[in-house]
């Protein structure tokens, strides 16, 4: 299984149409894949998951439906101060190591700038390197993302339509 990451908690973010699409490009090559978006997650589970606090059922229900089973990740996060989303990092600390351990991971990263977040995706390459996952080198830096998305939610420029496919293509054989 492939679990596609929509990264933010914020409401109404471009994150999440970027994960959607991916989400559907799978679904497409017939891939078995699940959509997680931390805006779903219960609002106390930076304190109360199954690593730190009291144990939350409703996270650990995520972990053992969208990460425990998948094999390959998909993480799409916005760039927030330089770097990737705080909530994110809280949820990958809420996860015991060895859920993680021996996946394969394609980084996505968006941002209304023109860098894409690739600062955020080079310091979630670290951090997932030494939780021993394996990062598939072909990165996407989505830049300027509110232009390239119509008002129906959908991608819209050929060039980053194109390089999702490869991205896929390469995450299915990695």
């Amino acid at each position: 299984m492939i679990s596609v990451i929509s990264g933010t908690n914020r409401p109404h973010n471009t994150t999440l149409k970027i994960a959607q699409h991916y989400f559907n490009v799978l679904k497409k090559r017939d891939q078995e894949v699940s959509l997680l978006s931390i805006l779903d997650l219960p609002h106390d589970f930076a304190f109360n998951n199954d690593v730190y606090g009291e144990r939350n059922a409703d996270f650990s229900k995520t972990i053992r439906e969208h990460i425990v089973p998948a094999e390959k990740l998909v993480i799409v996060s916005p760039e927030y101060n330089g770097s990737f989303p705080g909530v994110l990092k809280s949820f990958i600390d809420g996860i015991w190591p060895e859920n993680l351990k021996g996946k394969k991971a394609a980084l996505v990263g968006v941002a209304s700038g023109r860098a894409g977040n690739l600062r955020g995706m080079e310091h979630m390459t670290g951090i997932l390197h030494y939780l021993s996952v394996h990062v598939l080198p072909m990165k996407l830096a989505i830049s300027k993302v509110d232009k390239i998305i119509n008002d129906e939610g959908e991608l819209t420029d050929e060039k980053v339509l194109g390089f999702i496919e490869r991205q896929v293509d390469a995450l299915i054989d990695f």
